[in-house]
């Protein structure tokens, strides 16, 4: 319980900490928004019209401005004009399917290659690590464009880019979301099985699960019975900070793929120095990665009172 109380104690100031590091990022990097918008052509009393406007030059007096518009639930408009609040509602969408679809993929591909790999020393478990290994060294773009090349260039299954929202019918707007979902779940099976498997390895040399073998159980049945359920709260904790990552914006696949999310949209705002709208961005990624973390906690916290109750 003291540990829950501190993390909520913390998380104001993680989320003012993060919040200010990218505002002042973004507000020193070389380059001007007012060019960004107002193109190369504009004059002088143009542009400055428009950062007096936008906010000043002051660094200070826009993120105190930024913060507090951003607690009173006016998020300001990006260096376009557009509201910032409608912008997130629009694209948030899209981020949470990626999530969820990246999610339910990495788990049909982690369980069952942990199942198939628990033995140590086998040519299966020499196998499995190794592919788990290599994907987790190439980066998220590489296996993005190898599964583009070989299911839409090779296979014509899936589309190259782009995506297809759900009034255009579920079967294309799955099939849009196939592919980014695929390369994240790839990336996080990869991390899901090699933790999970060693603590299901763990948890089947403990007593419960030897007492299970002698008294007759086959040890593919001991490891699902007793040493399965054991393990599960290590699989549940890497599951829910890896959805938080993906839930705050996955920018590179994002990118790629040419899908209109939180994280293809965080590049646009770096790219074109727009403070508020990159600043409101990292908060709310921030914001998701600590409730879910928090939440996380709680879960923890009540099923091992639970386990100790009975």
């Amino acid at each position: 319980m003291r540990r829950l109380l501190s993390r909520l104690a913390v998380l104001p100031l993680t989320l003012i900490a993060v919040s200010f590091i990218v505002f002042a990022l973004v507000s020193l990097s070389p380059g001007d928004s007012a060019l960004y918008v107002l193109g190369e052509d504009a004059s002088e009393e143009a542009l400055a019209a428009y950062r007096e406007a936008s906010g000043g030059s002051s660094f200070i007096q826009g993120y105190v401005r930024f913060l507090s518009s951003f607690l009173r639930g006016d998020w300001g408009r990006s260096v376009g004009g557009m509201d910032v609040r409608s912008i997130v509602r629009d694209r948030m969408g899209l981020t949470f399917s990626l999530a969820l679809m990246s999610l339910a993929l990495a788990l049909a591909i982690a369980l069952p290659l942990s199942f198939i790999s628990l033995g140590k020393g086998t040519v299966r478990s020499a196998l499995v690590t190794g592919i788990s290994m290599a994907v987790m060294a190439l980066p998220s773009f590489l296996i993005a464009l190898f599964l583009v090349l070989v299911l839409s260039v090779w296979l014509g299954l899936f589309p190259v880019a782009g995506y297809s929202p759900p009034s255009n019918g579920i079967g294309r707007h799955l099939s849009s979301l196939f592919l980014p979902s695929l390369t994240l779940a790839l990336m996080h099976a990869s991390l899901y099985m090699r933790v999970f498997r060693e603590a299901w390895r763990e948890n089947m040399s403990k007593p419960y699960s030897r007492a299970a073998r002698a008294l007759g159980m086959r040890r593919t049945e001991a490891a699902l019975k007793s040493a399965l359920k054991p393990s599960l709260p290590v699989l549940l904790s890497l599951v829910a900070e890896t959805f938080a990552s993906a839930l705050a914006g996955a920018a590179v696949v994002e990118t790629v793929f040419a899908l209109p999310g939180l994280g293809s949209l965080l590049v646009t705002a770096a790219l074109s120095r727009d403070r508020v709208l990159a600043g409101t961005l990292v908060l709310l990624s921030s914001l998701s990665v600590s409730v879910v973390s928090l939440l996380l906690d709680i879960s923890l916290f009540l099923l091992e009172k639970r386990r100790r109750v009975f």
